[in-house]
């Protein structure tokens, strides 16, 4: 019989590995394609957010990147099934503009009224040129359903810079 810390240990074993093997992909906006704005932020769900980080890798030696990441728990909820509820991708806004549109590396566990949802970056990304690092930045967390997509608006999370 498998006890939880054994399970624990299975789980911290399996995310590091899913994030030493892993990337970002980012889906860039061109300079002839238009920005989308976000000027109305009515959450489809409620989240128990445990943290939302934004910073900026300014490490000499490196090229600065931009980085995101975040922990929450979804609960049970009558308008989508946990099982297969996913996060599937997270825009950046930075002033009502829409800086990234990021497909991010998602770590998950289930529980039995609860899921509980870690997703990063993790190699970060290039700076967009309209990116302000003295601006706050609002997120939105777009989830699938299989039939339904549902979002979550984070918003003015202070960008920290990392040296």
């Amino acid at each position: 019989m498998i006890t939880k810390i054994s399970l624990k240990i299975l789980f911290l074993i399996s995310f590091i590995l899913f994030i030493s093997c892993s990337t970002s992909d980012v889906v860039k906006i061109g300079k002839n394609e238009s920005k989308e704005t976000v000027s109305k932020k009515i959450n489809d769900i409620d989240l128990n957010i445990e943290k939302t980080v934004c910073w900026i890798n300014l490490m000499p030696g490196s090229s600065a990147k931009f980085h995101v990441s975040g922990k929450f728990s979804l609960p049970e909820n009558d308008n989508y099934d946990l099982e297969e509820i996913e996060l599937k991708f997270v825009k950046v806004y930075q002033e009502n503009i829409e800086l990234y549109f990021i497909q991010p590396k998602v770590v998950q566990t289930n529980e039995k009224s609860y899921k509980e949802i870690i997703y990063s970056t993790l190699q970060g990304l290039v700076l967009n040129k309209s990116f302000n690092k003295n601006r706050n930045v609002t997120l939105e967390l777009i989830f699938n359903t299989g039939s339904n997509e549902l979002k979550y608006y984070i918003e003015n999370i202070k960008v920290e810079e990392v040296f």
